[in-house]
């Protein structure tokens, strides 16, 4: 059975989230699941880290994190020092995920943002810096019970990796099995010729889906053909998550719709919307 998560920003900004009182808001809107920032985590407090994990256990939510990595967070910069500070960052949160218990770890971690477009020239050098690079953070990841979960981002935001193709391929060079691809739809629609084509050939190397419509809105308020994104799903018989990321929302909307809109899509649950 596919759990369907949302993420932290349904409700509040990094700046002002009480994260740990988030769980009780996704539970009552019948998530499964609550992705949260993976620098919030690290900023938190360990009381703080020990309530987030203590609400989790207590509405039985999961918790997986995300990452837009800050430029020193950069594991793919040419300059040697950065790339090793990034390499530290990661090491730690890495660690700090493993004391909650482990988990995923999605989002583009293989670059930082915002872009550098001075850079584009020297991607097959970024890609192998980065490819050198996660690819030493992976014993650390197994050993804390992490997955490290990389996400396409379309060209207007990054040059490195826009396509579920070139995650396949960076994937494949990583070449560990707790390194896998996190597909967003709203990235894919601007960037995939068949977006059912795409999650097909992600196949079993798919691990989270991030659901967000061509118009940001709810799932099934937009363009988007989610029989097709269902049907690839079910081809490839995903048992991950697909985690919610809406950034505009119905008016008024504080109840259990948008996650059984979500199950009857894609899930193949019957509910009542």
């Amino acid at each position: 059975m596919r759990i369907v998560g949302i993420h932290y920003t349904r409700w509040a900004s990094s700046a002002e989230a009480d994260i740990a009182s988030l769980v009780q808001k996704a539970k009552h809107l019948s998530y499964d699941q609550l992705e949260v920032d993976g620098i919030i985590l690290q900023q938190m407090s360990p009381w703080g880290r020990k309530r987030l994990g203590f609400e989790a256990r207590n509405y039985r939510i999961d918790i997986s994190y995300s990452l837009n990595p800050p430029p020193d967070y950069d594991l793919s910069s040419l300059d040697e020092d950065v790339r090793r500070h990034a390499l530290t960052q990661f090491q730690n949160l890495i660690r700090t995920i493993g004391e909650m218990g482990g988990g995923s770890l999605n989002g583009p971690l293989y670059s930082s943002f915002p872009v550098q477009l001075h850079l584009i020239q020297d991607k097959q050098r970024l890609l192998e810096q980065s490819i050198k690079s996660l690819r030493s953070l992976t014993t650390l990841a197994q050993d804390e019970d992490v997955m490290l979960n990389i996400r396409p981002v379309n060209r207007y935001e990054h040059f490195l990796i826009p396509t579920a193709s070139e995650a396949l391929a960076y994937v494949h060079a990583i070449n560990h099995p707790n390194c896998g691809i996190d597909l967003d739809t709203f990235e894919m629609n601007l960037e995939e010729d068949d977006m059912k084509a795409a999650i097909l050939q992600a196949g079993i190397f798919l691990h989270c889906l991030h659901i967000r419509e061509n118009n940001k809105k709810m799932v099934g308020l937009g363009a988007l053909d989610w029989r097709t994104v269902r049907n690839a799903l079910d081809e490839i018989y995903y048992k991950g998550p697909l985690v919610h990321m809406p950034a505009v929302l119905e008016e008024g909307v504080e109840g259990p719709q948008e996650s059984q809109r979500i199950r009857n899509l894609l899930c193949g649950e019957v509910a009542p919307i």
